[in-house]
């Protein structure tokens, strides 16, 4: 059969000529408009903006196709293009071609190994305490507020040896700290909404906009070089964390370390992708737990008492994985990533030249009812204990993106979310302040808007 051309893709209704599908734009919540019409259009269809074509995937079925990595690459562009204004040569934001990228991989994989996580769990435990210590002193909790504060936290402790000042004691750190989370915002709106929006009017308000972004970055910039040059400066070289692996450790395929500028790439990669996604992940979870205490209790009672929790606690704790998966299933931190065709491909019938690049939006093919089942839009628990759901082959799971350019730290965060839900379960009940359905904010990630629970204590 002969493939059809990428002009007979599905498109939505009511393409205007020259302006193509303007009346479907969305600059504010991107993904999620894109997710609803892949339930309208199908598993693949385009969005055009003054001739500008967007192919996006949808369908599970379709979206592993694009895993292949013989067939298909990665591709930057979007948000993430964006951000290499912010993170330049981070591990996320790096050409694959660029040779510092593969540096900084080879130099950092060990920092991500069985034994480094070993190392950073008491760190990560330690923010787990505090949390709750905060909690149990105030129970009506901001939950946005305070996943950022211990994710952030875990990066910092675990990461760089170093307090952010928001959680347990705090000190002259915290105002930097959250002048920093301030900037970083806005610049994670900037790349969200700048790479969504009408051409000619996205071109004036970037230069609108220029001067307080160019401040914006520059001030996480100097953030980040702060806690670089304070431990340069105090002269420790027995750290083993992740700051230590960069400033200490030789690549050691060229025997050369990463220069300071791609180190500070790195540390800044680490605050804004780590606390971000780690963060939206446990908000989706608390909420859900909240909204269904007869979940939380059954999994609270199935031994999550035990404290200190060890590393080989967490490690088998296979529920609350299973749990986690659940929440990034329907709701991925990062909602899509893009792939582009490395020969000529067939695609759901329709031609993709080499070169040419797609969006795989994870958000919608980790909901494909034919996968996951009719209930593939609706939050179910105990999903990932359906074992001819999980082994099947057709099923697409990928919230940590696919192939060398995968997340490298999803092993990490897994293990943070894992130890810091585990504690709060263990020792609270929650119950929503409000009967708020749960509403999704995109800034390069999909993450709640905030909302309040009610903790109090299993004791009492």
């Amino acid at each position: 059969m002969v493939s059809k051309p990428l002009s007979a893709l599905p498109h939505p209704p009511g393409r205007i000529p020259v302006l193509g599908d303007i009346r479907s734009a969305d600059r504010r919540r991107p993904t999620q408009h894109e997710a609803e019409l892949a339930l309208q259009l199908g598993p693949v269809f385009q969005r055009e903006l003054l001739g500008n074509r967007l192919i996006v995937v949808g369908g599970a079925e379709l979206a592993n196709q694009t895993l292949d990595e013989r067939s298909w690459g990665r591709a930057l562009v979007g948000p993430l293009a964006q951000l290499r204004e912010l993170a330049g040569a981070g591990l996320f934001t790096a050409r694959s071609k660029d040779p510092l990228w593969a540096q900084a991989r080879r130099i950092l994989t060990p920092g991500f190994s069985q034994s480094a996580m070993r190392v950073y769990h008491d760190a990560m435990a330690s923010v787990a305490d505090d949390l709750a210590a905060k909690w149990d002193a105030s129970p009506v909790v901001d939950v946005h507020q305070d996943m950022t504060a211990a994710t952030l936290e875990v990066i910092g402790r675990a990461g760089f040896s170093c307090r952010m000042g928001l959680l347990g004691r705090r000190d002259g750190a915290a105002e930097g700290t959250e002048q920093f989370l301030a900037s970083l915002g806005r610049v994670l709106v900037w790349a969200s909404e700048s790479t969504n929006d009408v051409p000619l009017v996205g071109t004036v308000r970037e230069l609108l906009g220029a001067r307080r972004r160019n401040a914006d970055i520059a001030a996480c910039r100097e953030f980040v070089n702060g806690i670089i040059q304070e431990r340069l400066q105090a002269g420790d070289h027995d750290h083993t964390d992740l700051l230590g692996l960069m400033l200490e450790t030789e690549d050691p395929e060229t025997g050369a370390r990463l220069p300071h500028h791609n180190v500070a790439d790195q540390v800044l990669t680490f605050l804004a992708a780590g606390h971000e996604t780690t963060a939206a992940l446990m908000e989706v979870a608390l909420y859900h737990l909240a909204a269904d205490p007869a979940t939380a209790d059954r999994i609270a009672s199935t031994g999550l008492d035990r404290t200190p929790m060890t590393y080989e606690d967490v490690v088998k704790s296979r529920q609350i994985r299973d749990y986690l998966n659940e929440c990034l299933r329907l709701w991925p931190p990062a909602p899509g990533f893009f792939r582009v065709a490395r020969t000529d491909q067939d695609l759901g019938g329709y031609h993709i030249p080499a070169g040419r690049g797609v969006f795989v939006l994870a958000l919608a093919a980790q909901r494909d009812a034919d996968v996951w089942g009719p209930d593939a839009h609706e939050f179910r628990a105990d999903r990932f204990t359906d074992e001819r759901i999980t082994a099947s082959s057709r099923k697409f799971f990928s919230p940590w993106g696919t192939g060398p350019r995968s997340c490298i730290g999803r092993q990490f965060a897994m293990h943070e979310a894992n130890l810091l839900l585990t504690t709060l379960l263990s020792r609270f009940r929650f119950r929503l302040e409000h009967s708020d359905e749960l509403v999704m904010r995109e800034r390069a990630t999909l993450r709640p808007e905030p909302f309040t629970i009610i903790a109090t204590s299993r004791k009492s």
